[in-house]
């Protein structure tokens, strides 16, 4: 019988991941004798999910494997970025293969952390320290009629400038000799697990921490800010518009509103319609883009809201913030935001005022090392992972902060 399309072998890679784990001996001889092709065939196997630190069925030896007939460890080819530019140098097998093995289960780690921080911003990247983001501010003279014969007015304009810094932060692991004699894997997983967790909870928490302005906009205003206004860092939710002039009177803060019925969202929804822009005209706010933010605290009533077709008590009324209503602003909660405040919550066009800004994605980085420096300080592998980003408002009429009291967060 001919064979099909559907029965088709597909080609296997050299190096192979059975029930009784990996195949050391192919790994060796793919090595050794093709170089070149051995961290290709191995990431093959990290990126198909089938190899990870779990599978390593013996550190010991995989490690002795990887060590070359001379004594010296195996070395390949790989390909890395050094300061924006691409280059390929022989690096020793080991720790190219443990690295590979290290960012996977990294990324396992960290796309296991619960986020919802990428909901509530704009990402970008821009490698500088400082950045500016410039809204123009036009000026008109409100003449809605030109007479013939009489010219045009010019619109004048001007600048808004808002910006956004940095912040460095990483961590490093070490894999020492004792953990390859002993086969500790699970303490490998360990360290590696921990890595990709920290970074992810560190990125959510400062986010969330910035769109709260919990630090600029707290009781004694302070920096971080997450509002730079022409280089001034300024509370972003106030109860006036002393500073913000494009507020109304009573700011985007509001109290004593907190969450109970969908009064407190109207409350929040005529706030955010009597915003204007910078010729006094009023801003029109997509309401099925905005977003409720809450804690765990609040999600309950916030879904219970959200999911009632009609108005409690009222009968046949139709409920605006329902399923059925004009409105339909998802909702958004963490427990993260519990560690800030259970009662303060926030309704908005979220995306549209706050921008994460990425002046170093993830970077990992593996130090390449020979057998002389493993005997020296019997350190097998290392490993770090550095990340540089900041959240940052680039506006401060699309979202308002609602407290159940009048004491900020």
């Amino acid at each position: 019988m001919p064979e099909t399309k559907t029965q088709k072998r597909k080609f296997m890679p050299s190096i192979r991941v059975g029930g009784s784990g990996m195949d050391m001996d192919a790994m060796r001889n793919l090595a050794q004798r093709h170089p070149e092709e051995f961290i290709g065939k191995a990431q093959a196997l990290i990126d198909g999910g089938s190899m990870r630190w779990g599978s390593v069925p013996s550190l010991q030896r995989m490690f002795n494997v990887l060590v070359g007939d001379d004594g010296e460890f195996i070395k390949v080819p790989v390909r890395m970025e050094v300061m924006g530019q691409e280059r390929t140098i022989m690096a020793s097998a080991f720790p190219v293969l443990c690295g590979s093995l290290t960012v996977a289960g990294i990324n396992d780690a960290y796309s296991a952390v619960p986020t919802i921080s990428e909901q509530l911003v704009r990402e970008i990247d821009d490698n500088k320290k400082i950045s500016q983001f410039v809204s123009l501010k036009s000026e008109d003279t409100n003449i809605d009629r030109v007479d013939e014969g009489e010219n045009f007015p010019e619109i004048g304009a001007g600048e808004e400038k808002y910006e956004i810094r940095n912040k460095r932060n990483g961590r490093r692991l070490t894999i020492s000799a004792e953990m390859v004699e002993e086969n500790d894997s699970a303490g490998i997983v360990q360290k590696v697990n921990a890595l990709g967790e920290i970074a992810g909870e560190y990125v959510e928490e400062q986010s969330l921490r910035r769109i709260c302005d919990i630090d600029g906009s707290g009781t004694s205003p302070a920096e971080p800010y997450v509002l730079r206004l022409n280089g001034t860092g300024t509370a972003l939710y106030q109860t006036a518009n002393t500073t913000l002039t494009r507020l109304p009177t009573t700011g985007n803060r509001i109290t004593s509103n907190a969450l109970v019925d969908s009064t407190d969202l109207e409350n929040a929804r005529a706030r955010l319609a009597a915003v204007v822009n910078s010729r006094g005209k009023r801003v029109s706010i997509p309401w099925n883009r905005c977003k409720i933010l809450v804690p765990d605290a609040l999600v309950g009533t916030a879904n219970k809201i959200r999911k009632s077709e009609y108005e409690p008590g009222v009968q046949n009324e139709v409920s605006n913030w329902g399923p059925i209503g004009d409105y339909q602003p998802g909702v958004v909660s963490s427990t993260k935001l519990d560690d800030l405040s259970t009662t303060a919550w926030y309704f908005g066009w979220f995306e549209q005022q706050f921008i994460r800004k990425w002046k170093l994605r993830f970077e990992y980085v593996t130090m390449t090392m020979d057998m002389a420096e493993f005997l020296r300080n019997r350190t097998a592998f290392q490993a770090r992972i550095a990340w540089d980003c900041e959240v940052g408002a680039t506006d401060y009429v699309y979202v308002v902060q609602n407290l159940a009291g009048t004491t900020a967060p």
